[in-house]
């Protein structure tokens, strides 16, 4: 076993030499305090990123007085940038990310020591997870249309409907503005990686439209070095480039709205997403021609009627249907266990119906949620196909926040119900056996509250409860493409959720220090039927329920700004997951997949036209296996970025990896080394945020 770091020692000594110099601060500066109402209705703070800007909605989360955890990521902090939702996210205290190769492969990310199935990610509200299964693939997102990003930890805000054991991302789209705006957008990278994109936004009068379209491709033809599966034979080993990793994908968005008055909106959206990429395999051969093909269209209609009646009812109701189609071609049966030809096509229609109304010192919010989803499997070689699925689910929430002490003090319980009913269809297998349908439903109760105190301007405390469960998806139930077995007696995942931590932010006006803040936040996540695959000899894999896991760590965050130019930021988590299954032979070892300590220095300076950044990222102890017996390479990543901004034109360099090391996420899935990226921007209508 590793040695677990005592982390608590961290919080408390940052914590004192905190607040011994907030108040060596009000003694040297005699700083006025222009402000001293609490920090509840100010601005939360944010180490990663700044605030955004963006105009509010109802049905946004109001982050001023969540109680959640969550850090914001503006649209500057990316734009103009070759870079995937991946390597946005991977910055983010508490977030990891594995890949298992270059750009657009397949990502997946993790919140505070949580499986990929165990996130929901959105996008503009609208749920990407699919019933059919696996965590959302995050290379199938484009950020060139995202205004920001949102992540909570843990706490889910009930805007989202159902919760989820580790938290929440919310991808938000770009809103139309005022006025006339358009941009025009092209790079080129290593591995020939190509970038084009164009943005146009209108709002002449109450009318308003939008559009985006952008193009990425890339070889990801990058060299590493290929030990051929046998690590204790260096004889065999060779420096090689990547084969058959090349991808292409186009997104579109498009938006029309219409203001009805000015209390009441209109909005109509649609994204469509494309991609081809080929599927390398684990000896790197150089006839592997297999593929994966995803189509995806997303297209919402949001209505939002405010101040309704004498209580002034705010509310947003969204109708939204969205259609998947995944193919998989491995004819030749290069890749899996024979040969294999499937198409997936996966279609949801869901309503969301939000309202919230402040009474006295309450704010009720509600929140009601229908989705019906349907499965449908087709293999193209064999002459009977698979058995077609769906899920119906509908929740209900309801949550009060009281504002008390002068708001100072918020206390936020919540109260959600979820039914699930899952319907399997009957079937003929491919050897002639008739199967029969199966149907499995069930329904549940998931309390949460959180506490939000501010003592003082500068400090705000923050503590969640919860309990949260996940149905098991039909990949795990029903199994898929061969690979995988199903498995119907699987239980729900069932976790209970705690959090304490603080944030301060102080500004200050000497020896060059001109704000600064900080937070530490303690968190536990403890999962009962943990569902996790297990691997015949064969390599067939099925799933199964981990009775008891523990996941026990610490993130800390600091943001300092000073001598009016520089900003320097940096995060820690430590994070402690442990099997405590008394039926499992792997009792007291680590969770796989999940880093034990991640680590992020970022220094930025801007003078005049240009902007520059350098910053190190590094990843500890890992295992990719359930025994322990397969360590990960530690990763250290060192990067660097210039960008010049003039008149109408944004230049931007960035070079990543730039030791060129070598790492793999996944075993037998190498990433990339050292790698350059440009772009230049060019925004005639548009004003450029430095």
């Amino acid at each position: 076993m590793r040695k677990k770091y005592r982390a608590e020692w961290v919080f408390i000594i940052i914590a004192v030499c905190w607040v011994v110099l907030c108040r060596a601060s009000d003694v040297t500066a005699e700083e006025p305090e222009k402000d001293t109402r609490p920090n509840v209705m100010l601005e939360d703070i944010v180490v990663s990123a700044e605030k955004t800007t963006e105009k509010f909605q109802t049905g946004d989360v109001d982050l001023q007085i969540s109680p959640t955890f969550y850090s914001v990521i503006p649209r500057k902090s990316f734009e103009g940038k070759i870079e995937g939702l991946s390597d946005v996210l991977k910055k983010e205290t508490g977030v990891q990310i594995r890949s298992s190769g270059g750009m657009g492969s397949f990502s997946e990310v993790s919140l505070r020591g949580s499986s990929s199935d165990q996130v929901m990610v959105f996008l503009d509200g609208v749920l990407l997870n699919d019933a059919s299964g696996g965590g959302v693939n995050l290379s199938n997102i484009s950020l060139f249309d995202v205004e920001s990003i949102e992540v909570y930890r843990g706490f889910t805000p009930i805007n989202f409907g159902s919760a989820s054991i580790g938290g929440a991302v919310n991808i938000k789209t770009i809103r139309t503005e005022e006025g006339l705006k358009a941009s025009a957008l092209a790079g080129y990278g290593s591995f020939d990686t190509y970038q084009a994109g164009a943005f146009l936004n209108h709002k002449p009068s109450r009318w308003d439209y939008l559009v985006s379209v952008d193009y990425l491709d890339s070889e990801n033809d990058f060299e590493f070095d290929n030990d051929k599966g046998t690590p204790y034979n260096p004889a065999d080993d060779e420096t090689e480039n990547r084969h058959n990793a090349q991808f292409d994908q186009m997104n579109i968005l498009t938006k029309v709205g219409y203001e009805l008055s000015n209390t009441s909106r209109i909005d109509v959206f649609n994204q469509y997403f494309d991609k081809a990429q080929g599927i390398p395999d684990w000896r790197n051969n150089k006839s592997t021609d297999t593929s994966l093909e995803t189509e995806r269209n997303i297209t919402a209609l949001k209505i939002t009627l405010d101040d309704l009646g004498k209580w002034e009812i705010n509310s947003a109701t969204t109708l939204s249907y969205s259609w998947k189609e995944e193919e998989y071609d491995d004819s030749l049966g290069q890749i899996g266990l024979g040969r294999q030809h499937t198409i997936d096509t996966t279609r949801r229609l869901g309503g969301k119906f939000y309202a919230d109304t402040m009474l006295g010192f309450n704010l009720l919010a509600v929140q009601l949620e229908f989705n019906h989803e349907t499965y449908e499997p087709d293999d193209l070689i064999t002459s009977r196909s698979p058995r077609d699925s769906s899920r119906d689910t509908f929740s209900a929430s309801i949550q009060d926040t009281l504002l008390l002490l002068n708001e100072r003090l918020l206390i936020t319980p919540v109260l959600r119900y979820s039914l699930t009913r899952d319907e399997l269809e009957s079937s003929v297998s491919a050897y002639g056996v008739t199967l029969k349908s199966r149907d499995r439903d069930n329904s549940n109760i998931s309390p949460q509250i959180g506490l939000k105190y501010a003592p003082f301007y500068w400090l705000t405390l923050k503590s969640n409860f919860g309990i949260y469960l996940r149905e098991p998806s039909f990949f795990e139930l029903f199994g898929d493409r061969g690979l995988f077995l199903g498995n119907t007696d699987l239980k729900e995942e069932t976790g209970k959720n705690f959090d304490i931590g603080f944030e301060m932010k102080k500004h200050f006006d000497f020896n060059g220090l001109n704000s600064a803040s900080f937070k530490a936040v303690y968190f536990s996540s403890d999962v009962d039927d943990l569902i996790t695959r297990t691997f015949d000899a064969r390599g067939v894999g099925k799933s199964v329920n981990i009775d008891e896991t523990q996941v026990r760590g610490l993130e800390t965050g600091i943001n300092i700004e000073f001598l009016d130019h520089f900003r320097f930021i940096a995060s820690a988590t430590w994070q402690d997951s442990e099997n405590l299954s008394e039926v499992s032979s792997f009792k007291h070892k680590d969770l796989p997949g999940r880093w034990e300590k991640s680590f992020l220095g970022r220094l930025e300076w801007q003078i005049g036209d240009f902007t520059a950044h350098v910053e190190y990222q590094a990843d500890k102890n890992m295992y990719y296996d359930s025994a322990n017996l397969l360590d990960a390479k530690d990763k250290e990543d060192i990067s660097a970025g210039l960008k010049w901004v003039h008149n109408s034109v944004a230049v931007t360099m960035e070079g990543r990896n730039l030791q060129d090391n070598q790492y793999e996420d996944f075993n037998g899935f190498p990433m990339p080394g050292r790698s350059f990226y440009v772009t230049i921007k060019y925004f005639p209508f548009d004003d450029e945020k430095k």
